[in-house]
């Protein structure tokens, strides 16, 4: 019998075979590494099911061999472990019974964050078929687990489900590729009487680090054995290969609710993932809510010279600044074509990034490099450059096609671009990186389409270590810890209405730390511009308006707000996360920020409509409150005992840290 004891700290596995080598799950959870078994090993779930294996099941593995045959029947010959920097890596060799194929099991630890990482790796004599191989399937005891997961499309991401499981299987999967923000990574809650809460019940919290699309299978069977099958879509992913590596899965187990999970994922994205993720990011201001396609040289440094006035770091010049044949004056036409529109700005970019640096500001600039308008150059000369099938309509989407970066011509283009930019302007200091368009073609695989991205994107973070850079896609598509490994933040959503954010930020906070989510003071929603700055200082902090429209009560509250984010934000960005009271299905939410001996609360009133929920409970004791948000809507204060605050008492939407 082949045994493995998987330890990353609270997340454990073992796995053992039985008689004939077949692979079982005989413990996963908190504590059962070098437990004796319960059982034989032929009575434990099978740890990696594959196709027509167990028939009435979903499985994890789908191949067809080179001789055609489509079932694949796996046994353990060796398992393999060595060290790795802060865990260990273990490798267990399954090998199919009739054809040339092993399929390897890789787990893993990283016991610092209670983190266990999982993919599979397939390897053939000859070219096989693989339509499908998740990268884990894992399985749970119980009758009653519930689902929590999260959805929406543009200006909708992280939009809540928690549901119950019942006897069946539940889906739940992305599609467009380039920003698959219809789904983002699951939370599984076992918990047999209801969802686990922020500090009560077992929890696993998965996510794929992957930059495609993302499909998730919950399944119940009759007799109450749960599974979680984790992986890329496969739709659309199929390959013919020898060898085959599956996107990474991760899990966090927590048996003290969820809180315990996101503050681990928080601290591995922020040590391991987000690039500089342990430093203090800029606060910015952007350009685009504030005069959009309608630059000019003159309006642009009235900008600058408002936003040094505030006290901000970073000044973010978006769309719009390029296209010659083809002026970038709306969304129609210059993509592809990245020199300056000397229409707009005479002089170029040079002027504006010096009077930028000379305010004391860094210089950051828009981007979409992955993209192309028919209207423009890059088009007319390289139509052939495009994600396409050949005699099929070219679908655009926002006017735009996709470059197709698996073409060497194509993805050696688009690292190019930005290069050139960065080397024609080495004032440059940040890049705000855009992706608006879905990606739904055949041709290419998709798979290999991702990993081509990751490529470019790694080329581009290689040659450039000292630039910033933000991920956007249309929002907050690209918000997996796959791709975030070359940016140092992203745009959590462009729908900037302080209400909604308050939600979506709490969605988000569920895999991301506050470093990497983007939120900027705007007008949309037509909210107090306090409120708005109460909800963006709970993440990076930034403003997208008109600075030079502000009245003096709205300049002199923003002025406030950028003093008080300057002397928090470091509790905000690198502490740990307490989500306190959810503004999902409610009016009202509240979350802290713990840092060795200092705390920041958040606490929004989102309407006037229901009467606040009792004191706020807090799981830390308040010695010393300071009420300093320019947000503030009522008095808050700590109980007797420190541990409970009030709410605000005024008008709401409202926000008081």
């Amino acid at each position: 019998m082949i045994r493995v004891d998987i330890d990353a700290g609270a997340t454990q596995l073992v796995l053992v075979t039985d008689d004939d080598g077949l692979l079982h799950q005989a413990g996963f959870g908190s504590g059962v590494v070098g437990e004796p078994l319960a059982f034989p090993p032929i009575l434990y779930p099978v740890a990696y099911p594959t196709y027509g294996q167990e028939v009435n099941r979903e499985h994890a593995l789908r191949i067809t061999h080179a001789d055609g045959a489509t079932t694949t029947r796996l046994r353990a010959v060796d398992a393999t472990e060595e060290p790795v920097d802060g865990g260990v890596l273990h490798r267990i060799e399954l090998v199919d019974r009739a054809a040339p194929v092993t399929v390897t099991l890789c787990l893993r630890t990283w016991p610092a964050y209670d983190l266990l990482e999982q993919w599979v790796e397939i390897d053939a004599e000859q070219p096989v078929t693989v339509h499908r191989a998740m990268a884990a399937g894992l399985a749970f005891g119980g009758q009653a687990p519930h689902l929590t997961h999260w959805g929406g499309g543009w200006a909708g991401e992280w939009t809540e489900t928690t549901e119950p499981l019942t006897s069946g299987t539940k889906t739940v999967a992305s599609s467009g590729a380039v920003r698959p923000s219809l789904m983002r990574p699951a939370v599984f809650l076992y918990a047999p009487d209801g969802p686990a809460t922020e500090t009560e019940g077992p929890v696993l919290a998965a996510t794929l680090l992957w930059g495609g699309d993302v499909r998730v299978d919950a399944e119940v069977a009759l007799h109450g054995l749960s599974r979680l099958l984790i992986g890329h879509q496969d739709v659309g992913s199929e390959v013919v290969v020898d060898h085959f590596e599956s996107p990474h899965a991760a899990f966090v187990w927590s048996d003290h609710g969820i809180g315990p999970t996101s503050r681990a994922l928080h601290r591995f994205a922020r040590e391991q993932v987000l690039r500089d993720g342990t430093g203090i990011r800029a606060t910015v201001v952007n350009t685009w809510e504030a005069v959009g396609f309608n630059l000019d040289q003159a309006s642009l440094m009235a900008q600058v010279d408002r936003a040094a006035e505030l006290g901000t770091e970073l000044f973010l010049l978006d769309d719009g600044w390029f296209g010659t044949s083809y002026p970038r004056n709306d969304d129609t036409q210059g993509l592809g074509d990245w020199a300056v529109d000397r229409s707009k700005l005479p002089d170029g970019l040079g002027p504006l990034i010096d009077h930028t640096l000379d305010r004391g500001l860094r210089f950051g600039l828009w981007v979409e490099p992955e993209m192309v308008n028919p209207r423009s150059e890059l088009y007319e000369a390289h139509p052939d450059w495009v994600v396409h099938e050949p005699g099929r309509q070219r679908r655009e989407e926002r006017s735009q096609l996709a470059l197709d970066l698996c073409i060497p011509e194509a993805r050696e283009f688009t690292v190019d671009v930005i290069t050139k930019v960065l080397a024609d302007h080495p004032g440059i200091s940040y890049l705000k990186w855009d992706a608006n368009r879905d990606l739904t073609e055949a041709g290419t695989a998709a798979i290999e389409r991702a990993r081509a991205t990751w490529d470019v994107m790694a080329e581009v973070a290689r040659r450039h270590p000292d630039v910033g850079l933000m991920a956007c896609a249309s929002g907050g598509g690209r918000s997996d810890l796959g791709t975030l490994r070359y940016f140092h933040e992203l745009w959590t959503s462009d729908n900037t209405d302080p209400v909604d954010r308050v939600r979506i930020q709490w969605g988000a906070s569920h895999l991301l730390p506050a470093s990497a989510l983007g939120a900027h003071v705007t007008r949309w929603g037509q909210r107090p511009v306090a409120f708005g700055c109460a909800v963006a200082m709970s993440g990076r902090f930034g403003f997208d308006l008109d600075l030079t429209a502000l009245d003096s009560d709205e300049w002199a509250t923003c002025l406030q707000a950028v003093e008080d984010y300057h002397q928090i934000r470091d509790v905000v960005q690198q502490g740990d996360l307490y989500r306190l009271v959810s503004p999902v299905g409610s009016s009202h939410g509240a979350w802290a920020y713990l840092l060795g001996d200092r705390a920041i609360v958040f606490a929004f009133a989102l309407d006037d409509t229901e009467m606040p929920p009792g004191p706020i409970e807090l799981p830390f004791e308040v010695l010393d409150l300071t009420d300093r948000t320019p947000g503030r809507a009522g008095e808050v204060r700590p109980s007797i005992d420190g541990r409970t605050l009030l709410w605000p008492t005024a008008p709401s939407p409202s926000a008081l840290v």
